[in-house]
């Protein structure tokens, strides 16, 4: 067992790691979770501020 680990630990240890950021990333971009959410938030303010505007007029430039 001791010369398994000292020839294959590292291996092991890297396939733990990106398991675990795999793992994370997965619950951090379910469809209920909290980027999914913010990005949501995100696309709803911005469409929400652009409805105000219309079409032909410009904006009052600020000097």
């Amino acid at each position: 067992m001791k010369q398994v680990f000292e020839h294959y630990g590292n291996a092991i240890l890297a396939v733990i790691v990106l398991l675990a950021l795999g793992t994370i990333l997965v619950t951090a971009l379910k469809s209920d979770g909290y980027v999914a959410a913010a990005f949501r938030d995100a696309l709803e303010g911005f469409f929400d501020s652009m409805s105000g505007l219309t079409p032909g007029t410009a904006p009052s430039p600020t000097l």
